[in-house]
């Protein structure tokens, strides 16, 4: 699209979570005018973007261009981010827009050649070959380690891990250890709402919005003088679409203090005292953890998460008893002495999962409506594709950057 063409877009974005508000940062960045509109403020507490973890890695989303999208909001969130901190000090500000913290994550087999199968060169193909796509980036420092190499280099880390003889008496052997970004989603969401209030002289942000259909939306975003619509409602896009491939995959979660916290002695004890720190610790293979019930320690900004699960279709808007409890045995494992911790909040949302994410033009719009962008669907992944996603839907309306 030319420059002159673009001068004449202005844009309606429905829905304001992580995927919504960073779209909308995205077109007012390029110069085109946005309405921005959602059911709910970006800062409710029970949107999925509001309680997430937090976590940089792609999560439960299906689609050929996430490592593209993962590595373009990586490009965006390193520049913004500290680096941890020791917590029985002083956590980082609650308004800290992201934290790079040093994440383990457990498994009981590698799923690669063994040491014993490279010496007999009985493989041609490379290990790398069996490890996920986003961990080739060298920025996030990624290893892939026995349970032995992860006690020995934490000598040196100094991070509240689970000791060595807890994770062999569990079964683990192997570990991904990296460094990536996990985003306080709070100060995040406030952050990206701000700069979409003040970045740009015409933009209209409006809450308390609902569609029932798309030719809804079309027809307000005529009223707004808007060429094009972009939907990212996410969940709301079952009902709004009528797109039953999209489904609520429902998470859980405990949030401890971050400050008041108190550790169990065993990831207490380190060459340097009490002076350790903080680290993601995730699981989703047994005894801790399953696919559909993940075990995960997060520290993110003023709150230390616990989770979790990723159960589709439930439809449950609290924690069961059965569940809570299963979250307080995660705490213990992954370190936290819940005897001297209170759990400050707790949080039950669902993330949009589907089959397959839906970012595209919708190809059932006359020629003399609206263009309408769906995007939607990320899973549990809205906080690492977010900006990706965002200039993918930019470029499909406007032309690469």
């Amino acid at each position: 699209m030319s420059a002159a063409a673009a001068s004449k877009t202005k844009v309606l974005v429905v829905g304001a979570g992580a995927i919504g508000l960073r779209t909308a940062l995205e077109f007012i960045q390029r110069n085109v005018p946005v309405v921005l509109q959602a059911p709910k403020h970006p800062l409710h507490p029970s949107t999925c973007s509001m309680g997430a973890g937090g976590l940089w890695m792609p999560f439960h989303v299906n689609d050929p261009r996430t490592d593209r999208w993962a590595t373009e909001t990586l490009n965006e969130l390193l520049p913004l981010a500290t680096t941890t901190s020791n917590a029985t000090t002083q956590p980082p500000a609650d308004k800290n827009l992201v934290e790079i913290v040093p994440t383990v994550l457990l498994m009981r087999n590698h799923g690669g050649p063994t040491v014993d199968e490279f010496a007999a060169n009985e493989y041609d193909y490379k290990l790398s070959d069996k490890l996920p796509g986003w961990s080739h980036d060298k920025r996030l420092e990624f290893q892939h380690l026995t349970v032995e190499m992860l006690a020995w280099q934490n000598t040196v880390h100094q991070l509240r891990i689970p000791p060595q003889q807890e994770l062999v008496d569990a079964g683990y052997k192997h570990a991904y250890f990296f460094r990536p970004p996990i985003v306080n989603t709070t100060a995040m969401l406030e952050h990206l709402l701000h700069q979409v209030q003040q970045g740009a002289q015409h933009c209209n942000v409006e809450t308390g919005i609902e569609y029932e259909s798309v030719q809804e939306m079309q027809e307000t975003a005529k009223s707004f003088g808007c060429t094009a619509v972009v939907n990212c409602t996410g969940l709301g896009s079952r009902e709004l679409c009528q797109d039953d491939e999209v489904v609520g995959a429902r998470g859980i979660l405990l949030n401890f203090d971050r400050k008041a916290v108190v550790r169990r002695q065993a990831v207490m004890e380190g060459t340097y005292g009490d002076n350790l720190h903080d680290a993601v610790i995730c699981t989703d293979d047994a005894p801790w953890g399953t696919e559909t019930e993940p075990c995960y320690l997060i520290p993110r900004g003023d709150r230390i998460v616990v989770g979790g699960s990723y159960l589709e279709g439930d439809a449950e808007e609290s924690i069961r008893h059965a569940e809570r409890e299963r979250l307080m045995q995660n705490a213990v494992k992954l370190g936290i002495d819940i005897e001297k911790s209170g759990v400050a909040t707790e949080w039950t949302g669902f993330r949009p999962f589907r089959t397959a994410v839906r970012c595209e033009m919708d190809s059932n719009v006359m020629e003399d409506e609206p263009t309408v962008i769906h995007s939607y669907g990320y899973g549990g992944s809205g906080w690492t594709l977010n900006v990706g996603a965002a200039k993918e839907v930019a470029n499909m309306l406007l032309g690469p950057k």
